[in-house]
């Protein structure tokens, strides 16, 4: 089978340059995936400057299992919602599959997954972010208010906190810790995220 458009993963920024790519084309995307669920860890950035963001996406109706709050959500599930949403309006999603480029516009998929064998695609997709926002950050999920030394967090809807820094930081009631990237000032918020995929898209379609 050929596509258009094939991503070789299934991270927050591949995803948001597929629904972009999507809402402006009528191309066929391939989205693959190593784990069985997408989401499932994330390592991105669940805050946000305002929920209009979102609307860049049309991604309604949004579930409450993302439980967002005027400037956070659950990441993980924002991710699985994009991957439903993206879905729904026509890409094909594998997961658990394994990609292997056999020529330069042919690949194999192999893995327990649903769509396996040779592929033909017309654009491959492996989306990195750019250096300067490659530096690391350490995130935890926690009940309590962030101490004082922590400047960049949110608390979602779901009464959770979600907080960032460059160095590791004991909070109580950690429920949750991952390690996610972004520049010297901040991590690559969903806000820095779309402005990354947008400048991709932008420089790719063109």
């Amino acid at each position: 089978m050929n596509y258009d458009h094939v991503f070789i993963k299934s991270d927050v920024l591949s995803l948001i340059s597929a629904r972009l790519i999507q809402l402006k084309t009528s191309e066929s995307i391939l989205l693959l995936h190593s784990e069985a669920e997408i989401g499932m860890p994330s390592s991105s950035c669940g805050i946000f400057s305002s929920l209009e963001i979102l609307d860049q996406l049309e991604l309604d109706p949004l579930p409450d299992s993302m439980s967002i709050s005027s400037t956070s959500l659950r990441s993980e599930w924002f991710e699985k919602h994009l991957s439903i949403i993206l879905a729904n309006n026509g890409a094909s999603i594998s997961t658990r599959a394994t990609f292997t480029k056999t020529s330069l516009n042919h690949a194999n998929i192999t893995g327990a997954t649903a769509i396996f064998g040779e592929i033909t695609f017309n654009n491959l997709h492996d989306i990195n972010p750019p250096k300067s926002n490659s530096h690391k950050w350490y995130c935890s999920i926690h009940s309590n208010p962030p101490p004082s030394e922590i400047t960049i967090f949110s608390q979602r809807n779901d009464l959770s906190f979600e907080s960032w820094s460059k160095n590791k930081i004991k909070i109580p009631n950690t429920f949750e810790t991952r390690i996610g990237l972004g520049t010297l000032q901040s991590p690559n918020t969903i806000d820095i995220n779309l402005e990354i995929c947008h400048n991709y898209i932008e420089q790719y379609l063109n």
